[in-house]
């Protein structure tokens, strides 16, 4: 590779950088900051109590990034591979269905999971 190729990803990646931070500047610049309401202030929306613990949202939401894995981003795999499945070797066919059976079983569970919730 050329030089000229590395440079190319280096201010590829200094770009997104600096365009990131220009929106985080500019949004603090702007924002409001004189909070008037504690509750209002209060690190959860709408000014609500918590209730439970912190660790309640792990188990609560797991069952739909089960159901969502699967469905969202091992199906954009399967379209990658299926445009191109005439110039990779067999063993990404069995890896693929592999990969098809696991993410099968996952969203069975998950949904079998988020099903049974009360």
């Amino acid at each position: 590779m050329a030089l000229y190729d590395y440079m190319a990803a280096v201010f590829f990646a200094a770009f997104g950088l600096f365009i990131g931070s220009m929106f985080i500047l500019t949004s603090k610049l702007i924002s409001k900051r004189a909070t008037t309401n504690p509750i209002k202030a209060a690190p959860y929306e709408s000014g609500e109590r918590s209730v439970g613990r912190s660790r309640d949202v792990d188990t609560e939401y797991m069952p739909f990034f089960m159901i969502f894995l699967p469905f969202e981003l091992i199906s954009v795999l399967i379209l990658l591979w299926g445009a191109t499945a005439t110039a990779v070797p067999y063993a990404s066919s069995i890896e693929m269905l592999g990969l098809v059976s696991v993410s099968t079983v996952l969203a069975v569970f998950g949904y079998k999971l988020t099903s049974n919730r009360g």
